[in-house]
């Protein structure tokens, strides 16, 4: 176990104020790499080689954080996580490893870890991440994170993520205060156009956050703003640098709907699709709980009519002034579809959970095999769709008779979240798509993001 020299000997929290670090990794490059960043952040380090140093250092100091590796020769990383949140669960822990598995990630973040990143190590994130750690440490009765180092952590009055939308006024309605879920948690399931299975991990963030994305194992995050919006061909992606996202509408959808402002949310470039709604998403909420954060954030309220009408006329979707959140729907597709249309008034969580969140997305068997040729739709199955051929929907019955109306009232609901704020208007839509939600957004964002 290696000694840190500026702490040695005087290691109690009652005395000192900065954070302490501990770096525990079998290669001793890691330990002097991460101990000589977390003395330039001006905190405390001590290293340990093994996971019996870990728990004995555990024991003695009660550090605030822990960086574990997961592949260490005798006790394991995943071992020695269960062990340190059993004797101080208090402490925060990061996981970081070169060769772990997605399941990995989800198991260790099941045992309490705070978060997973992979190496090669991305040296800003593990700042970064060790911030979020900090910041967000449970308190435990004989050690309490100081006033003075939690200025420390990001400067006073600083968010650790920052979004474009969440603390602008433009168009300001009420103040409807910030939110949070009370407490991390896994989902896993299939993603629809990637075919890959993965897991979905949902973290609080401190107020004035916003919702961002990250992967799974990454240390950097990408805004859900409609700055960052990468496509919209048959889901919405937004994407910064290296850190992209897909399908993310039926989730935001949810998010909009029970007011959560603040929230990073961790997959493996696609969100998993699960029964094609948001209903998973809700269920979550309502099982792990929403945390009351305070603070300012408002509505969105235009005081003026916007408009997107597509370049052929026949797809269009406008805002107009309202004193509720109202949004009507019309779609005409060609038999055995026909004509649908739905009126959707937001009356709180529960109206969406009844009349939105079940309906799931669809698709026609004669755009399948083009989809598939494209690289999308690889994890469609025919109980996360609703697959429709020349003359009846093939598997499944509707939940709805205008199911299909109510799908797209959803994906709209979820597309304008992306201004990171809720939205109050009067929206009609006609024929739309993610491509024509963004861009009203887009109008909607130039006169609200202020």
């Amino acid at each position: 176990m290696n000694k840190p020299q500026q702490v040695e000997g005087k290691l109690s929290p009652s005395i000192e104020k900065q954070p302490l670090v501990l770096v525990v990794d079998d290669e001793q490059s890691i330990r002097n790499t991460l101990s000589g960043i977390f003395e330039d952040e001006n905190y405390r380090t001590v290293t340990a080689e093994d996971g019996p140093s870990a728990i004995d250092i555990v024991k003695q100091f009660s550090p605030d954080l822990v960086f574990l590796d997961i592949w260490m020769p005798g006790l394991d990383g995943i071992e020695t996580l269960e062990k340190i949140k059993k004797c101080c669960p208090a402490v925060q822990v990061i996981m970081i490893s070169g060769h772990a598995t997605i399941s990995n990630a989800l198991e260790a973040t099941r045992r309490g870890a705070f978060d997973f990143i992979e190496k090669p190590l991305d040296l800003d994130g593990v700042v970064l991440s060790a911030k979020r750690a900090l910041a967000a440490r449970a308190p435990a009765e004989e050690k309490l994170l100081t006033t003075d180092s939690a200025a420390s952590l990001s400067g006073p009055g600083l968010p650790l993520l920052n979004h474009g939308g969440v603390l602008s006024t433009g168009s300001k309605g009420k103040n409807l205060g910030q939110r949070t879920l009370a407490n991390s948690t896994i989902l896993y399931g299939q993603c629809l156009h990637s075919g890959n299975k993965s897991g979905l991990v949902l973290e609080p963030l401190p107020k004035d956050s916003g919702i961002h994305f990250a992967r799974i194992g990454g240390a950097r995050s990408a805004p859900a703003f409609v700055d960052y919006v990468e496509s919209t061909g048959f889901a919405t992606t937004i994407r910064v640098d290296t850190v992209s996202a897909s399908t993310i509408e039926h989730l935001l959808a949810a998010l909009h709907s029970y007011g959560i402002s603040n929230l990073l949310i961790k997959c493996n470039d696609e969100v998993p699709i699960f029964d094609g709604s948001s209903l998973e998403f809700c269920k979550t909420f309502e099982r792990v709980g929403i945390e009351e954060q305070g603070g300012d954030w408002f509505e969105i309220a235009p005081q003026e009519t916007l408009e997107f009408v597509s370049e052929d006329g026949n797809e269009s979707i406008k805002l107009e002034p309202s004193e509720n959140l109202e949004i009507s729907y019309y779609l005409n597709y060609p038999a055995p579809v026909g004509e649908q249309e739905f009126h959707f008034k937001f009356d709180g969580p529960e109206s969406f959970l009844n009349d939105i969140a079940p309906a799931r997305t669809f698709g026609f068997m004669k755009d399948i095999e083009a989809l598939q040729k494209a690289g999308l739709a690889a994890g469609g199955r025919l109980d996360n769709f609703i697959l429709i051929g020349e003359d009846q929907v093939i598997n499944t019955d509707l939940r709805f008779p205008d199911e299909l109306s109510r799908h797209k009232i959803l994906d709209i609901i979820g597309d304008l979240f992306l201004i990171g704020r809720p939205l109050r208007a009067k929206i009609t839509a006609r024929m739309t798509g993610h491509f024509d939600n963004i861009e009203v957004l887009k109008l909607l964002r130039s006169g609200s993001c202020s």
